[in-house]
């Protein structure tokens, strides 16, 4: 487990001052300790607070993924498999919306954060709805189908926008993410959520595996599972909308990492959430690194994630692991 931690402290050390180099343009290694000039203008106001964002973005969305594949016992679970994200990005956009157009409600956009939420909310719960009725498989073709239903309201909105306004956020930053230009006010309140979610799940670790093998072992020892469940979606919600508010929707984080921890450490909560948590942050730093034109084009960072995540995907798919090692 030590040997684990340190390799996975390890990558992220090594990719945070990768994303310090590499983007639009190339720092030298020797600017990156002793910046001067415009070097320093890039690297404090751009890519410090940058980096710091992807890090955190990583491990919020690979800890909830983790923990929506435990609860929800379904192994292709995550934010953006579930609909969360759509829903979380809908709510941003909405926002903005309705300011442009001087609709009734305009002054939502000062609230963005929390229209993302409620939308990234009621589309996770919706979700879920449609998975009880049909079962593990179910919920996945129902968090896709809430998905395309978001992003075409979506894509609806922002192509009105940008008939009016073309200096709007592009359709592609909404649906496919981007983690560009972080301020470090973001910084602060992902910090916040990121740690107590990572806290939290970290705690409840032993309550999440309990609810994981069966209802009726959770009644057994006091827990409410479907109390214990609608908690979990509420905080990741919250998490969720407030970073596709800033960022769009990032997806497939939450399948990869924990995926890849369950091969090194099993299966324990305990040690997968705090584990999810280093990898993912990692994989998103060095996804980004790519997607910010390391390779001198810049792409969306879901257009990485998901390359990475299609093999594990196909992998669950042809073992039949619906109900995996949980």
């Amino acid at each position: 487990m030590i040997k684990i931690i340190i390799l996975f402290l390890s990558l992220i050390v090594f990719s945070f001052f990768l994303s310090l180099m590499y983007g639009q343009v190339y720092i030298p290694l020797n600017e990156i300790f002793s910046p001067h000039g415009y070097y320093s203008i890039i690297l404090f106001k751009i890519r410090i607070p940058t980096s710091i964002a992807a890090i955190l973005i990583g491990a919020s969305l690979a800890v909830s993924g983790a923990i929506m594949q435990m609860l929800l016992r379904n192994p292709l679970m995550d934010p953006y498999i579930s609909g969360t994200a759509s829903g979380g990005a809908f709510g941003a956009v909405l926002s903005y919306f309705l300011l442009a157009f001087d609709l009734p409600f305009s002054w939502i956009i000062y609230i963005s954060p929390i229209i993302a939420f409620i939308f990234a909310l009621i589309s996770t719960l919706v979700t879920i709805a449609i998975g009880r009725r049909t079962g593990v498989y179910g919920i996945i073709i129902g968090g896709i189908v809430i998905s395309y239903v978001f992003s075409s309201l979506i894509t609806f909105l922002i192509t009105e926008m940008e008939s009016k306004f073309p200096q709007v956020p592009p359709l592609i930053y909404w649906l496919l993410g981007s983690i560009q230009v972080v301020g470090y006010s973001y910084d602060y309140i992902l910090l916040a959520l990121t740690l107590f979610l990572v806290v939290l799940g970290y705690y409840e670790a032993r309550k999440i595996d309990v609810v994981t093998i069966s209802d009726e072992l959770a009644h057994s020892k006091g827990i409410n599972p479907n109390n214990f469940r609608i908690f979990w979606v509420l905080l990741i919600s919250i998490i969720v909308g407030y970073i596709v508010s800033q960022v769009g929707i990032i997806g497939f984080v939450g399948i990869i990492v924990p995926h890849i921890v369950r091969k090194f450490a099993g299966g324990s909560s305990v040690n997968l959430i705090p584990l999810s948590a280093l990898l993912g942050s990692s994989i998103m730093t060095l996804s980004n690194i790519i997607a910010n034109g390391a390779f001198g084009i810049i792409f969306p960072d879901t257009a990485i994630t998901s390359i990475l995540a299609a093999p594990i995907i196909i992998y669950v798919l042809v073992k039949g692991n619906a109900n995996q090692e949980y």
